[in-house]
């Protein structure tokens, strides 16, 4: 079952910031030493991140995040540029979230953003979290997204009909990549590496975390993301229970940007849109690669956007509407061959605008729509909401 990694902004701007600066040091492990890693500029910051970890704990990785969606988000690869022609579509890759993660990393040397990435290929932040955190923790550095996730959460639950009592709340701290003890057991239980491997990594990226200028620093967890271990051949990954992950970075760089006010309700309601995909078989379509992420990340927003829309839900006005279509547009991307394309920024604020005119257009305005019956409408659409949008 493919789980999604819905908040790749952190990745991208990482990647759009690389530049060669200084050599960066290979390690070793016991498994097998790890390639040196160069510095050339043709050598994009994934590549030597890919290189850092080595050719055992990236296989290791690399099979756990593709099991549960989860992507690192590269630059494009126009080899593979065929599913859909970028040229036809709007997208820069300039949004005022992009701009503001940006420039929270400027004094970062090239090493800092070798381990930034190594971490997100990785999914270290989110991992260490989901066996390490207690879900009653605060989110926010200082709990001030608590309330909005806790009553979002109480709300969404009842609001869709799918089985949603087994389903955890679970907050991603920034400062979890500094503790070395939490580290330690994600890299045995996770990416089960051995005692002294576990401990080498463990000991490696809590260091480089420990730095004053990463304390709480937002690109750390810059994610959310939906979680379920329902089939999953790794007994660690199948033993954990339903979770949504929430980022505190994330959730720092909405408010940054003017949409704290419903940033919280509308991640989540994302989130808990792809916890209804898992318990109605949805991520299942004739669509493969690109377009299927695409189709299941789009229809995420589109539950979102109905839940928050909805006068028996969020029941946010259309000034309020217009807050999210603008956080879905500023989440888009256009990488369109990534097995993680979520949909360029107007097809995200598209799909929104659709949901919400799904709600407003209801003849019975008190009336929650069936989960499978909303979801049989967004394909429908679907077509509509991804045709080329340049002319």
């Amino acid at each position: 079952m493919n789980k999604h990694l819905a908040w790749p902004i952190a990745i991208a701007t990482l990647a759009l910031s690389a530049f060669a600066a200084g050599p960066a040091q290979a390690v070793p492990t016991t498994d097998a030493p790890a390639p040196a890693v160069t510095t050339a500029t043709s050598e994009s910051i994934a590549d030597q991140a890919r290189r850092l970890l080595g050719p055992d704990l990236l296989a290791a990785a690399t099979a756990a995040n593709e099991r549960h969606g989860i992507h690192e988000h590269p630059a494009l690869q126009a080899a593979v540029l065929r599913a859909i022609d970028p040229n036809a579509y709007e997208c820069s890759p300039s949004t005022p979230l992009t701009d503001w993660v940006a420039g929270t990393i400027t004094d970062w040397t090239q090493m800092d953003l070798l381990f930034a990435f190594a971490a997100a290929l990785t999914n270290l932040a989110g991992y260490a979290s989901m066996i390490n955190t207690p879900q009653d923790s605060p989110y926010g550095l200082n709990g001030e997204f608590t309330t909005a996730i806790t009553h979002t959460y109480r709300d969404l639950r009842p609001f869709w009909d799918i089985e949603s009592a087994d389903i955890q709340m679970r907050p991603m701290h920034s400062a979890i990549m500094a503790d070395r003890d939490a580290l330690y057991r994600t890299f045995r239980t996770v990416l089960h590496r051995n005692d002294f491997d576990a401990a080498y990594w463990a000991d490696m990226f809590s260091t480089w975390a420990s730095q004053p200028k990463f304390r709480d620093h937002p690109v750390l967890s810059m994610n959310a993301y939906a979680f379920t271990g329902e089939g999953d051949p790794d007994p660690a990954l199948a033993a954990l229970p339903d979770q949504i992950v929430m980022g505190d970075g994330i959730l720092q760089a909405y408010q940054a940007v003017g949409l704290g006010d419903v940033a919280p309700q509308a991640i989540l309601a994302h989130e808990f849109g792809h916890h209804i995909q898992y318990e109605n078989n949805l991520f299942d379509s004739p669509l493969t690669g690109a377009e299927a992420t695409r189709r299941t990340e789009l229809m995420a927003d589109a539950f979102a956007a109905y839940y928050l829309a909805h006068s028996r839900g969020a029941s946010m006005q259309w000034k309020r509407v217009q807050l999210f279509t603008d956080l879905f547009y500023g989440i888009g991307d256009c990488d369109f061959a990534n097995a993680g394309h979520h949909g360029t920024p107007n097809q995200r604020a598209r799909t929104a605008t659709w949901a919400y005119s799904v709600v407003t257009g209801a003849p019975n305005q008190g009336h929650i729509l069936p989960s499978l019956t909303f979801a049989a409408r967004f394909d429908a659409k679907l077509p509509e909401l991804v045709a080329p949008d340049a002319n």
